[in-house]
């Protein structure tokens, strides 16, 4: 009487399941040396014992026993007992008779994203409604003269790093492609920012405000206009007489409500009320109101301009 014991047709294993990794492994490991690959060939509906192995692939039996433990440890080879004239003879036979591994990912619900970033490009504002001085800087120089808004529209102004203006409003547009993923539940704007006067002052505030698919969702003051050393980004052309950074701001909207550089600034604006869901883009506008208190103007900044190295980033998460 055997004892060897009926293979089992088919494991599957899959990638996406990380309790079936340790058998993966296992699995690969066994058959990453071609004499294991030729000794599972031998067993194809046989069994074999170790000295037969050997003879068959003329390999020495030190080794075929060296590759059998693989095997046997991978759970690919099974050792039986047959009888035979001295008693019970060792023999080795397949465990199974094939494994998948599977490089798809198990059916359930899809993993939902959990962020959207989108940089946009400083001179890629989509309207600007704005009053002298102004003006826009690129990477190597000057795009074109000052203190002339009719100018802001100029193609050139893609290539713009920095720009400023006395008053009014700048406007930038957000695609969203996010609108098939409904989880999102706050959205953060960031830009370097400061104030403009004349050549730099660190105690010049401007009231700024922001406003989101033309909700005002806050009003923060900015203190000056930030000069004195080189911003770390600022190119050389431009002199040290003049605006060289920004402070970062951060304004996020979520259930809570408007939150300016993480501290809670309002709660009268909440995610909903901004609907970003049901246009085909999301507007930011960041301006000085008419009736603000400090009318003191604004610099943007861009990724090669002032001290942080982005341009307008929004996220969604």
């Amino acid at each position: 009487m055997s004892d060897i014991l009926t293979p089992i047709k088919n494991v599957t294993v899959n990638v996406d399941d990380p309790d079936d990794h340790d058998l993966i492994v296992k699995y690969c490991y066994a058959l990453s040396v071609k004499e294991r690959v030729l000794i599972m060939k031998a067993l194809l509906n046989h069994t074999e014992s170790l000295s037969s192995l050997a003879r068959t692939l003329d390999i020495p039996v030190s080794s075929i026993a060296r590759h059998i433990d693989a095997l046997t440890e991978a759970g690919l080879v099974h050792l039986a007992y047959q009888p035979g004239p001295k008693g019970h003879a060792k023999y080795y036979a397949q465990a199974i008779l094939s494994f998948t591994v599977s490089l798809e990912a198990l059916p359930g619900e899809e993993p939902a994203e959990t962020e959207y970033l989108v940089e946009m490009p400083l001179g890629m504002f989509s309207h600007c409604h704005i009053k002298a001085p102004c003006g826009m800087l690129g990477k190597e120089g000057p795009l074109f003269g000052f203190d002339n808004p009719h100018l802001f529209f100029s193609p050139l102004r893609a290539g713009a790093e920095c720009l400023w203006f006395d008053s009014g409003f700048i406007s930038y547009n957000f695609p969203t492609d996010f609108s098939r993923i409904r989880t999102f539940s706050s959205i953060t704007f960031s830009f370097e920012i400061c104030s403009e006067t004349v050549y730099y002052n660190d105690k010049w505030p401007s009231d700024i405000t922001v406003c989101i698919n033309n909700v005002e969702v806050t009003t923060f003051t900015s203190p000056g206009d930030f000069g004195g050393r080189r911003g770390k980004y600022t190119p050389l052309y431009w002199p040290l007489t003049s605006t060289q950074f920004g402070l970062l701001q951060k304004i996020t909207v979520n259930a809570e409500g408007v939150f300016v550089n993480n501290v809670l600034a309002s709660d009268k604006v909440r995610f909903d009320d901004l609907h970003v869901y049901d246009g085909t883009s999301v507007k930011l506008d960041i301006g000085i109101k008419p009736d603000a208190k400090h009318r003191g103007g604004i610099n943007l900044f861009g990724k090669n301009f002032g001290d942080f190295p982005q341009a307008i980033v929004m996220a969604l998460r």
